[in-house]
């Protein structure tokens, strides 16, 4: 027996409120609190630990302090768009984000999935090298999420997220 599910949603304002209230993290207050502000030490660490999910270790620290400082004054897209440079995707594009969460968009392993559900129904995973999380990031994901013209990024942000969450368990069942 095959069983299959269609997901439906009459708007993309639809679908961003539904997706969006289904959205949990954990420790919300850290991101909510220092996002769209100058990085200090303290917001620097609260922003990474909520990214994290958790504490983050010494090592993991130590990476944050050399790799994202709390000002930076040279190019952006060269220095953390690049695969050739230190630091993960994943967490270099936070930094992006927590600089200007406006221009760039948050980018996971669950906002890919969703947008490349999104895009061809399909239920796809990202990349696992940094170059293809770069690639797919300036390619597809900043186009893709422009394209939604939404004015509350973080509500988007949050139902991609979601959506993306579900998706991984409803793979186990498609």
């Amino acid at each position: 027996m095959n069983l299959t599910f269609q997901i439906e949603n009459q708007s993309l304002e639809s679908f961003i409120e539904h997706w969006s209230q289904r959205y949990f993290y954990g420790a919300e207050e850290k991101y909510i609190n220092n996002i769209g502000k100058p990085l200090t030490e303290k917001s620097r660490l609260e922003l990474y630990e909520w990214k994290n999910g958790s504490k983050i270790s010494k090592k993991k620290w130590d990476s944050v302090v050399n790799n994202y400082p709390l000002t930076f004054s040279g190019d952006l897209k060269e220095r953390y768009l690049n695969h050739n440079k230190s630091g993960g995707a994943i967490w270099n594009i936070f930094y992006l984000h927590c600089l200007n969460p406006q221009e760039w968009p948050i980018y996971d392993q669950h906002t890919y999935r969703a947008m490349m559900y999104i895009k061809t129904g399909a239920i796809q995973e990202i990349g696992t090298t940094d170059m293809k999380k770069y690639d797919s990031y300036i390619n597809e994901y900043i186009p893709f999420f422009t394209s939604l013209g939404v004015i509350e990024n973080r509500k988007a942000d949050k139902a991609l997220f979601a959506f993306g969450q579900f998706l991984k368990i409803a793979a186990k069942y498609a």
